[in-house]
């Protein structure tokens, strides 16, 4: 019951003796005069209970999902951790869901284990929006390489985007496992903690192919060299370059959304060259995976086919893409 009960029964009997108490004073019969008023408060007591209640039942019920794409090329042991330290964090609210993939080592199949993924996400979200109305917040833990989060929040960002906040594992030590980082939708922020450093062009590239490239953690040159070399060997002829002004952004929503924000206002608003809005575009990824699930869901949503993401590989001191080579 949502109280409706309780304001309907406590309206009629409070306007019922109040009338009944009302013809008592004018008639100046002082008989049952105070048991009219009690029963009059009751029916307001009532009233009051079930605006209360109402209001009970209105506050988000919060559910948990666990997503993740564990890739048996970089090995599981690390993707189960993460996973079951999620899993822990959100058995503090009523209702947790994991699903999960296993991404092979030749990438083949990939891009379609992250769809299903995706979708069996969805499928759990609108679940819980079926069960409480206006009511949930989804609560979303990202389990997955940042070039995969990407992908997978294109995805999401098809249909769901209201109401998602993605959380991302704390690094600060003595903080709890998880923080809440950013929501999926789109947000009002103004400046933003990241430094633009402009657009540059790379000799032989295809002029009306773009990429993004995002040094997070403050990397510098160690970041953007094998990023242009990247380029280079893909054909990519611009490169609109952002990066921190520190090694770690401070875990909070606050700064997250404004990086986010900061991000996509400056892919939006940077004047690229004729051909190069419809062309083919690529996003070299570093730093929380919450914001590249964000990016996916606010740049590649309406058209994920026309980008590629980036994640780096120090092992081998270059850039894996997702989806993967057809070569691969």
């Amino acid at each position: 019951m949502d109280g409706s009960a309780e304001i309907a029964i406590g309206a009629a009997v409070a306007s019922g003796f109040f009338v009944e108490s009302a013809k008592t004073l004018i008639a100046g019969d002082t008989a049952g005069r105070w048991w009219f008023l009690l029963v009059c408060f009751v029916g307001i007591g009532l009233i009051v209970f079930g605006f209360w209640r109402r209001e009970q039942l209105r506050r988000r019920v919060h559910i948990g999902i666990v997503a993740t794409a564990a890739d048996a090329a970089k090995g599981l042991a690390h993707a189960r951790q993460l996973e079951s330290q999620a899993e822990t964090y959100s058995r503090a609210w009523p209702v947790t869901v994991k699903t999960g993939v296993r991404l092979p080592a030749d990438g083949g199949t990939a891009p379609d284990l992250v769809q299903a993924l995706a979708d069996k996400t969805i499928e759990a979200m609108t679940l819980a929006e079926q069960l409480s109305p206006n009511a949930v917040q989804i609560n979303l833990f990202p389990t997955m390489r940042l070039h995969v989060a990407f992908r997978y929040g294109a995805r999401l960002g098809q249909t769901h985007t209201r109401g998602v906040m993605v959380y991302e594992p704390h690094h600060e030590g003595g903080a709890p496992s998880h923080f809440p980082a950013a929501l999926l939708k789109a947000t009002d922020s103004a400046g933003g903690p990241l430094n633009i450093d402009g657009m540059q062009n790379i000799d032989g590239g295809d002029p009306t192919a773009t990429a993004l490239a995002l040094d997070l953690q403050a990397r510098g040159e160690a970041f953007f060299a094998p990023v242009r070399k990247t380029c280079q060997e893909d054909g990519i002829g611009n490169l609109l370059r952002l990066s921190s002004r520190v090694s770690r952004l401070p875990e909070n929503t606050e700064t997250f959304t404004a990086a986010i924000e900061q991000i996509c206002r400056t892919w939006f608003e940077t004047h690229l060259p004729d051909g190069a809005r419809t062309g083919r575009h690529a996003i070299f990824l570093s730093g929380p995976v919450a914001i590249a699930v964000a990016l996916g869901a606010r740049l590649a949503s309406a058209d994920h086919g026309r980008w590629t993401a980036y994640t780096y590989d120090a092992a081998n001191n270059t850039y894996e893409r997702f989806p993967p080579s057809p070569t691969a």
